[in-house]
């Protein structure tokens, strides 16, 4: 394309430097300068004028030609993917709590002095094993002084009850007598009820997470000692909006996911809650779920997707694909091909529901469209255009 331009400024300044040598006589003595040679001399101008118009004309057929084929290499370079044609699902998500119901505050039936603690944080403990000791030395003093005082009632008794038979004595003795035996002997089975409640036990199976007290310490019934917990069954608690009571019930399969685990497992409603919180309008869905492992803890944050609705075999686009238009109209653009070219078509679609970014196309699209996935927001409808080939295309070719 160069070498035309130049080939044009030649030919150019040579016709411009012969009319000027023309016009000054070009140093030449013989110059004709009568009216028949000028005439001559105007021929041959003429001649050599339309000669370089000539070539001229043919650089520029030549330049125009170049471009245009220029304009068919650089055409603009997309990609695609096929429209997926798949089982939809939209889930609703809320945030809920793993909790656990064998999460208990043990705390001494009886006030005393810690005589020793039996365990340690992180212990496993059995139900009704002893977890501490109380000082309960003033209740064992009163059951020594009761089982002496009772073994001369016992003595008083079998005496009155001897006379009685042999009908000496009045009836009253023999009861006072038998009266005085049964009362000690119950003030003796009362004081051994409380000496129990010196040893506080575990009321559950589980693990020893904390330990408020330690030996030596004053403990007190309203101050709790220890918290055994068992996380081997969890509940997952969550608040769900009133609009969807008609989406959840008893026994449906829902995804409980937590992100700090990044774990999500299907598991079952187990409790739909019966009435609405009025500060909210919330109510209360629970999920039993088995923890062997341990990795939940009480107050995991969990998020529970609830599927409020599903479709199978339905037309599904990425949703950062569809685009909008100035009257409210959603779109996409596809490829389809018109004698052996790769054309641009605008087709108006009309959506439905979005989740974790793919969209239901309820009208516009069938599964054999192709959409542009790349480029797609510098394209226009009904222009040509090139494919890029697909990685798994290439690396086949390979």
């Amino acid at each position: 394309m160069k070498t035309s331009l130049f080939k044009i400024f030649f030919f150019t300044i040579l016709l411009l430097s012969n009319l000027y040598l023309a016009s000054c006589g070009g140093g030449n003595a013989t110059t004709d300068n009568s009216p028949e040679g000028k005439k001559k001399q105007l021929a041959q101008y003429k001649k050599d004028f339309a000669d370089l118009k000539t070539k001229i004309d043919a650089l520029e057929t030549e330049l125009k030609a170049s471009s245009a084929a220029g304009t068919k290499v650089s055409l603009k370079l997309i990609e695609t993917q096929a429209v997926a044609q798949k089982d939809f699902a939209h889930f609703i998500e809320v945030q809920g709590n793993v909790e656990s119901d064998k999460n208990v505050a043990v705390a001494p039936e009886m006030a005393g002095v810690i005589l020793k603690m039996n365990v340690e944080r992180g212990q496993s403990v059995g139900r009704g094993q002893v977890i501490a000791e109380v000082d309960a030395e003033p209740v064992r003093k009163n059951i020594n002084e009761l089982e002496t005082r009772l073994e001369l009632a016992k003595t008083m008794f079998e005496r009155q009850e001897n006379l009685w038979k042999q009908q000496i004595g009045s009836e009253m003795q023999y009861l006072q007598a038998k009266n005085g035996k049964e009362s000690l002997e119950r003030s003796i089975e009362s004081l051994k009820s409380q000496l129990k409640k010196a040893y506080v036990k575990s009321p559950i199976d589980g693990v020893v997470d904390e330990l408020f007290m330690k030996q030596g310490e004053m403990a007190s019934p309203a101050m709790p000692m220890a918290r055994v917990v068992n996380v081997s069954e969890v509940q997952i608690k969550a608040d769900v909006s009133e609009a969807y009571v008609p989406n959840v019930k008893r026994g449906d399969e829902v995804l409980a996911k937590f992100p700090t685990l990044n774990k999500e497992i299907p598991v079952r409603v187990s409790n739909v809650g019966q009435f609405i919180e009025p500060a909210n309008r919330t109510f209360k869905v629970e999920m039993q779920i088995s923890n062997r492992d341990g990795l939940l803890k009480p107050n995991t944050l969990a998020v529970v997707k609830i599927k409020d609705f599903s479709q199978k075999n339905a037309i599904v686009v990425p949703t950062h694909l569809i685009q909008q238009a100035t009257d409210g109209q959603e779109f996409v653009f596809v490829v389809r091909q018109n004698q052996g070219k790769n054309i641009i078509a605008k087709v108006a679609i009309k959506t439905g529901k979005s989740y974790g970014g793919e969209t239901l196309v309820a009208e516009g699209l069938q599964a054999s469209d192709v959409l542009v996935s790349k480029g797609y927001n510098e394209v226009i409808d009904n222009e040509e255009v090139s494919i890029q080939p697909s990685q798994d295309k290439i690396s086949m070719n390979k």
